[in-house]
């Protein structure tokens, strides 16, 4: 009898230890302030994904290995319409850009959560690294590099919610310096030719 009581808590504190992957929407909705600062100049965007690994990380726990975080979306799909919605949002055609147009490529080179070690996790620190290569019709281009990160502390292993949440609001803090990098919209709206 106590053999088997101590055998059944034994395999109760493994799969309390043992997490299972997540798939998690990555839908970002960075704030950005109304404005015209692109007079209507037309912006074709793109999103790249240049991370070595469609996961984010894992969540830990025992068989970390397995317990993998991965976007359920479309991921540079939802980011290039975060940042056509900005530039919108701010006076430009990011709609119906057309022929001859400006063209902003948005690299995700990181993006990343990182559990503490240990078999319960109560802290995940989220980074992330957008770099913006933006050309002109004439030849010219700008560069930009835009980070943000968080270290998450909670009382309990972080539910697909909570992830979803933390990953999404590191995501909005480095779009929301993109959309505001000023130097970036003059160039694309013509105001200036180089950086």
């Amino acid at each position: 009898m106590i053999r088997l009581f101590c055998t059944t808590l034994l395999v109760t504190s493994l799969s309390a230890c043992a997490l299972s992957p997540q798939m998690i929407d990555i839908v970002p909705k960075p704030e950005t302030v109304t404005r015209n600062a692109g007079n209507n100049e037309p912006v074709s965007i793109t999103t790249i994904d240049q991370r070595n690994s469609p996961a984010f990380g894992t969540r830990g726990g025992v068989y970390g290995d397995t317990s993998l975080i991965r976007p359920a979306n479309d991921m540079p799909g939802a980011i290039t319409l975060a940042v056509r919605q900005g530039l919108q949002q701010q006076g430009f055609n990011a709609y119906n850009p057309g022929a001859g147009s400006s063209e902003l490529e948005v690299r995700v080179v990181e993006f990343s959560y990182v559990p503490e070690e240990g078999s319960v996790v109560n802290r995940v620190e989220v980074k992330t690294e957008l770099h913006a290569l933006a050309r002109n019709n004439r030849g010219d281009e700008f560069r930009g590099v835009y980070r943000a990160g968080n270290t998450y502390e909670q009382p309990l292993t972080p539910s697909a919610k909570r992830n979803r949440m933390m990953l999404n609001e590191v995501l909005d803090r480095a779009l929301r310096q993109l959309l505001a990098d000023d130097k970036l919209l003059n160039f694309l709206s013509g105001s200036i030719t180089t950086p």
